[in-house]
């Protein structure tokens, strides 16, 4: 059952602050992912899911890390294969190019977050298959070896194919967010990720701060 944060008017009377006080802190809190709010319902303590940001391309394990949660992952593959045309083409390579492919399953506590399918150029990071993705994830490697320096990733809503709901235990009709992701090193393009996260266990937030000042 979700838990209910006192309302503005609750909080003011309580810690004897204005209402403009109360507001600013509960939107402080919701914008941080702590809070949910609900018109014409209230404020609710946000569910235990992983958050992440859009802003900042982090660690995984470290984002579950911070939820409070233990993070586990289960490594489904890692092989050269064959770049099909959309691999290539965010790589930048030829169709049926060698690139280096794992899928993994990310999770809290056992509860499967993510499922992240990983492409590498061999050039980029020849030591790739070597690496022990049960003790690192890609992302932690990736920083490691070839220190990432950009990235371009795109958002959008998906529902999972029937093995993709297998691998993280819900349902087919269960909606996900699907990050897209490539990013490059001072060498140049490094990989592409497309990530499948199911959406009531995985958010992202993020915060922009805006100069008051305006250029004529």
């Amino acid at each position: 059952v979700e838990s209910r944060v006192p309302s503005e008017n609750e909080l003011a009377d309580r810690f004897r602050v204005s209402r403009m006080t109360a507001r600013r802190a509960l939107d402080q809190l919701a914008l941080d992912g702590l809070i949910v709010r609900r018109r014409g319902a209230g404020s609710f303590v946000a569910s235990n899911g992983v958050r992440s940001s859009f802003l900042v391309i982090r660690n995984v394990a470290d984002e579950i890390a911070e939820s409070g949660r233990a993070y586990t992952s289960t490594v489904k593959r890692h092989s050269a294969v064959r770049a099909t045309r959309g691999v290539a083409d965010a790589l930048q390579l030829e169709t049926g190019a060698e690139v280096f492919h794992s899928l993994i399953v990310h999770c809290a506590d056992t509860e499967p977050v993510q499922l992240e399918y990983r492409f590498v150029r061999p050039d980029a990071a020849p030591g790739y298959l070597d690496a022990d993705l049960h003790q690192e994830t890609p992302n932690h490697y990736l920083q490691r070896c070839c220190p990432l320096v950009k990235a371009v990733q795109e958002l959008s809503a998906a529902l999972p194919t029937r093995r993709e709901c297998v691998a993280l235990a819900i349902g087919i009709h269960d909606p996900c967010l699907e990050i897209s992701r490539v990013t490059w090193s001072r060498a140049g393009l490094v990989s592409y990720a497309r990530i499948l996260c199911p959406a009531r266990r995985y958010r992202l937030s993020g915060q922009l701060h805006f100069s008051s000042q305006l250029k004529t």
